[in-house]
């Protein structure tokens, strides 16, 4: 069977399966065409330049900068055409086109105070499903947050040791995933909520680092607003971030004047918490910010979106963000083993 594109129509498929697939990615196309050359795709080459490192290296965390803010507007800019026509799926359908479920790799629920870890993997999932939809290789797999958890304690992992529950501080858990990466599935198991470093993490720790994701960090000194901001601006160019705040989200969700499910934000956590925003819609001109929270399905609508995430609105998301503290860290790039292929989709037959 032989695969097949129309770019002026945006149809591509294999060949007698007359079946419209999911858009038709300006960047993808490109991907294809350098891999026929031997070369990098544009998206490679931002990310090469984003996170400069393999597996053998430990990457570190970047301060915000106007150099960031710049590259970031320069690619939401980008993006947000492809929104305007229709031409850029939520992140959910761009996984369910590859054959996952979003909810499946993700999870649903955390069972202990492992919220951060949650929050790291989550944006780490989302970031590499991205990545292969704009033309990356990447293996998409199934993350277990305990490894994560249980490495960003601040304390020497050793076998069987249960190590105190603090020190997983947003910047800790994503510090982790840069220098122990993010241990999968296949490697330690289901998640199970465990906080101990145990001896199937250590076995496996080399396998984790193939998975490191670089991030942003924002420090200090910055309001709700201009933290929504900056926020606001990465999910447009694609990049999920986590969060760390003591402000809630209402369980349930309501209906906009744009006919969109969101949950409101109100009151607080109790205490502190940790959500990854990793997707955003944009309806005449307003855009909808996807949070992705890890208390269980709370969040059910009519639509495809998984009910362990739900909408919030660009002034829910300057509230969220304006409690007694927040934390953000933004996402560059994460690895994964790539996979080779001869078409830049090879599920397309089974979409």
């Amino acid at each position: 069977m032989t695969y097949y594109r129309d770019d002026a129509h945006g149809y591509e498929g294999w060949e007698g399966s007359n079946q419209r697939l999911l858009g038709c990615i300006p960047a993808r196309i490109q991907a294809a065409k350098a891999r026929e050359r031997g070369e990098l795709s544009d998206e490679q080459q931002i990310a090469r330049l984003a996170a400069p490192w393999d597996k053998t290296d430990t990457p570190s965390i970047i301060q915000w900068d106007d150099k960031w803010r710049d590259w970031l507007k320069e690619l939401a800019d980008a993006y947000d055409i492809l929104r305007d026509f229709g031409k850029l799926p939520p992140i959910w359908d761009i996984a369910r086109f590859y054959g996952y479920s979003l909810e499946e790799l993700c999870g649903t629920r955390q069972l202990i105070n492992d919220c951060t870890a949650w929050g790291v993997t989550r944006a780490s999932i989302c970031l590499a499903i991205m990545q292969r939809w704009l033309g990356a290789e990447m293996q998409i797999d199934k993350y277990n947050p305990s490894g994560n958890y249980a490495y960003s304690s601040g304390y020497a992992p050793r076998a069987n040791e249960r190590v105190p529950d603090n020190g997983r501080t947003i910047y800790a858990a994503a510090k982790a995933a840069c220098e122990a990466g993010n241990y999968t599935v296949a490697d330690i198991g289901e998640y199970r909520g465990v906080s101990a470093y145990t001896p199937s993490m250590i076995k496996t720790a080399a396998d984790a680092q193939q998975r490191q994701t670089g991030w942003v960090y924002l420090g200090d000194g910055y309001n709700g607003r201009e933290l929504a901001d900056i926020v606001l601006l990465s999910l447009r160019a694609g990049r999920p971030a986590i969060i760390g705040n003591t402000v809630a989200l209402q369980d349930g969700v309501e209906v906009t004047s744009d006919l969109v499910p969101v949950s409101r934000v109100v009151g607080g956590w109790g205490g502190g918490h940790c959500t990854a925003a990793v997707d955003v819609k944009k309806v005449n001109n307003a855009y909808y910010i996807w949070v992705y929270n890890s208390h269980g399905n709370l969040y059910k609508t009519n639509t495809n979106a998984p009910a362990a995430g739900t909408y919030i609105t660009y002034d829910g998301l300057v509230k969220y963000l304006s409690g007694s503290y927040a934390d953000v860290m933004l996402t560059t790039y994460t690895e994964s083993p790539h996979v080779t292929n001869t078409n830049i989709n090879p599920e397309a037959a089974r979409a």
